[in-house]
């Protein structure tokens, strides 16, 4: 940068930083991070270590979408395991095996479907009858995680051949998963950003009590954007099965954490206060991803990245609230 007074070039300061758009500043933070993996681990950075991390980064920013629609509607949705662990079981075991292309679209419509039913009906009990959102996805999740046993008998299965050979995939040396979370958040972004819907979205998030005198229908939104959170979290169990092959029981468990922990590195304050950055949300979604294969080839267990994601949300939640605090001290 220059400065106006002398031409002269200047680093850029922490204000300068700080007045960055959410994404430029989560896309700083992942640079830097990869920075420090190239000299603590430069395995993680040859091609062949990204490439295995795109289609993991992928599935996990796409319920991390979903994840970030409802904190900005001043939720929080604790069922995105429950969502992702039933529909993984939807679209491998159901089908039994067959290869027949019908058979296949049908039980994953039907995974898709599954997953955009439950999100409805946590929206309807969040919105109609007025339980906080906590309540109503820690039971959602419950219930899921029943119906998950009931209907696996805890065993895994493997995917429909024909999903294993598409997110196996690659289209121009780039994974299929990638591909799929590009048009979908592309068409999120473009919704949110260009469209009428997309606006009146932001405003309800931003400011309901205004958005209601100007007649914006805030029942319609909130049980939209928990239907589009389920509908998310169950393409991002389907984009699971298919890479994994034969996804665990509890597959879903692990983005619990992960798709709020994505939402907080990605700026995203939680409570709905501001605009939000669903691009800052998929950068972050990378970020953890690489974390993951830092702390692995660093040589520590899967707890310290259970870790990680418990202390960024932590910090995610927290730090506001003592910012706050001490601004009116």
């Amino acid at each position: 940068m220059t400065d106006g007074g002398t031409g002269r070039l200047r680093l850029p300061s922490l204000g300068d930083l700080a007045d960055l758009p959410l994404a430029a500043k989560s896309f700083i933070a992942t640079v830097v991070l990869v920075v420090i993996g190239a000299i603590l681990a430069p395995s993680t950075v040859n091609s062949a270590a990204i490439l295995s991390t795109l289609p993991y980064f992928a599935i996990l920013a796409m319920p991390s979408i979903g994840q970030h629609l409802v904190i900005q509607q001043r939720g929080l949705d604790l069922s995105v395991a429950g969502i992702m662990s039933f529909t993984a079981v939807v679209v491998t075991k159901l089908p039994d095996g067959s290869t027949h292309f019908g058979t296949v679209m049908f039980w994953l419509a039907a995974a898709l479907a599954v997953g955009a039913l439950c999100g409805a009906i946590t929206g309807a009990i969040v919105t109609y009858l007025f339980v906080p959102p906590l309540v109503a996805t820690i039971g959602m999740n419950a219930i899921l995680y029943g119906l998950t046993y009931w209907v696996s008998t805890g065993a895994s299965v493997q995917a429909p051949p024909m999903l294993v050979q598409f997110f196996e995939g690659v289209i121009l040396y780039v994974p299929n998963t990638i591909w799929v979370l590009a048009i979908v958040g592309a068409v999120v972004v473009f919704v949110l950003a260009r469209t009428v819907i997309g606006r009146r979205f932001i405003a309800v998030s931003v400011n309901p009590a205004a958005a209601h005198a100007v007649g914006i229908p805030l029942k319609t939104y909130s049980l939209l954007t928990y239907t589009i959170a389920g509908f998310l979290y169950a393409v991002g169990a389907v984009m699971l099965s298919g890479y994994l092959v034969s996804p665990t029981v509890l597959c879903g468990l692990p983005y619990l954490l992960g798709t709020i922990a994505a939402v907080v590195v990605g700026g995203n304050p939680i409570g709905g206060i501001t605009k939000g950055s669903v691009v800052a949300t998929i950068i972050g979604a990378f970020f953890l991803t690489y974390l993951a294969q830092l702390v692995t080839a660093l040589g520590f267990g899967g707890s310290a990245e259970d870790l990680a994601d418990a202390i960024i949300v932590i910090s995610g939640v927290g730090l506001p609230e003592v910012a706050r605090r001490l601004r009116h001290a």
